[in-house]
């Protein structure tokens, strides 16, 4: 249940000189510093279907922010999913295949979840070089 932008139940936390939304995301953000992954923190809007007009009406466009970037891949922390969430993720992961992007996507709802993501982005890093 969203209530102006903000999430039920998400405890926004302060830490690192940033703001995340939610102590899962800290959570995430300290297991890739733990483990020497660098990935960036809410880097990058991704413009899924431009802004448009139907009708004389004006159509807002629909965006994703990804929680985390890194090397090859896009994380998205997710406690409790609202109504939107699951179409808008669906709509992203269109946007890399028509942009024939190489990220792999994580959606990681709890710390094992995390834990298991960062040992596969680990196996994965390593079997690359």
């Amino acid at each position: 249940m969203k209530t102006k932008g903000r999430v039920k139940n998400a405890t926004a936390v302060d830490a690192y000189g940033l703001h995340f939304r939610s102590k899962l995301e800290l959570y995430t953000y300290e297991a890739f510093m733990k483990a020497g992954i660098p990935v960036k923190y809410e880097p990058k809007h991704f413009t899924l279907l431009p802004k448009f007009e139907f009708l004389g009406e004006k159509i807002r466009p629909i965006t994703y922010l990804p929680d985390f970037i890194g090397r090859g891949f896009v994380v998205e922390c997710k406690g409790l999913m609202g109504d939107s969430f699951p179409l808008r993720f669906k709509l992203f992961k269109y946007y890399l295949k028509k942009h024939r992007s190489k990220y792999k996507c994580y959606l990681v709802r709890n710390h094992k979840q995390v834990d298991e993501m960062i040992e596969d982005i680990i196996k994965n890093q390593k079997s690359q070089k």
